[in-house]
């Protein structure tokens, strides 16, 4: 408790959360900078092979009842936090099945050992069964799947069987990352925007850092209107301007629809260092100017970076 009331956990908090996402993140960015390798160009080592998925067996998923050739299902009941809304999946469920394919592609035919499945970047098929009286009844189904035809991307290693041939194996415990060209470039294009807006992430750390410990010399007077602003008020006007704006086309629309973005990422940016605020009793000054710091951040990265944010967030990079 201690440590959590402390407001020395506020620049340590990013740092720690920034190495966990360069380490989660690690397998999906060698996928997007790793090249595809033509199969008779192979070499023994880490490899990135694009081609079309065979395999002369075929499985029927538990809930969706899909044809594939790899499956992941998961099952789990929803509780929901009525003061957030958030919900929570829990006694999970978790079944796979899984055999060894092929790749093919116009450079040749590899074949893929499988020991333990990883389907994680491939797209969910989800479904919920609400329950009629109790919320806590309901489920959630999820199932990722690998279906004969399908054209994905696989990272493994290269090694020669005792044939000589050459095979796409998992490196020990390391499973084979499998992928879609569709996944790779948004997942390429979430980390292009995230590289554009680092220098105002960093800005801002630096800007709020600097309210949290330096001496001030302007003092603002307490409103109890503020954290119920921040917290509530922020996301509604982000939905108001962003239903407002789908109205329009044009400057109207990008105008509104940014302002909106600009709200709901000052919201999620701001409500943690609120809510740890008010825990630790710190000055309503030192409060008010790290908020207004994090708005003009944002509002710059939004400006600067308007079109490529609009490129990304595109309905047909959506869909």
């Amino acid at each position: 408790m201690l440590v959590v009331s402390n407001r020395f956990i506020v620049p340590v908090v990013p740092v720690i959360l920034a190495v966990i996402v360069y380490f989660v993140t690690r397998t999906q960015r060698t996928l997007i900078k790793k090249k595809s390798t033509p199969i008779y160009a192979l070499s023994e080592g880490l490899v990135k092979i694009e081609g079309t998925v065979s395999a002369p067996k075929t499985f029927e998923t538990p809930h969706f009842k899909q044809q594939c050739i790899a499956y992941t299902y998961e099952e789990g009941d929803i509780t929901y936090d009525s003061d957030t809304g958030s919900e929570y999946v829990h006694k999970t469920f978790k079944k796979e099945e899984f055999q060894d394919f092929y790749l093919s592609n116009d450079t040749g035919k590899i074949k893929v050992m499988v020991s333990q499945l990883n389907l994680t970047f491939l797209p969910a098929k989800t479904d919920t069964l609400h329950s009629v009286k109790y919320a806590v009844d309901d489920i959630r189904y999820t199932e990722r799947t690998l279906k004969n035809g399908d054209l994905v991307s696989v990272l493994g290693y290269a090694v020669k069987n005792d044939l000589q041939e050459f095979e796409l194996r998992e490196n020990g415990n390391k499973s084979l990352a499998i992928s879609t060209p569709e996944v790779e470039t948004k997942t390429r294009k979430a980390f292009k925007v995230l590289k554009d807006l680092l220098p105002y992430l960093i800005l801002m750390y630096v800007g709020v850092n600097y309210f949290l410990f330096a001496p001030l010399k302007i003092h603002v007077k307490e409103n109890e209107v503020f954290p119920y602003f921040a917290i509530f008020g922020m996301p509604i006007l982000g939905i108001v301007l962003c239903a407002i704006g789908s109205n329009f086309k044009g400057f109207t629309h990008l105008l509104l629809t940014h302002l909106g973005g600009i709200c709901f990422s000052v919201f999620l940016l701001s409500v943690p260092l609120i809510c740890l605020f008010y825990m630790i009793e710190l000055e309503f000054t030192r409060a008010i100017c790290i908020w207004v710091t994090i708005f003009i951040c944002t509002t710059l990265a939004f400006i600067m970076n308007h079109r490529k944010l609009d490129g990304y967030f595109s309905k047909e990079d959506l869909t």
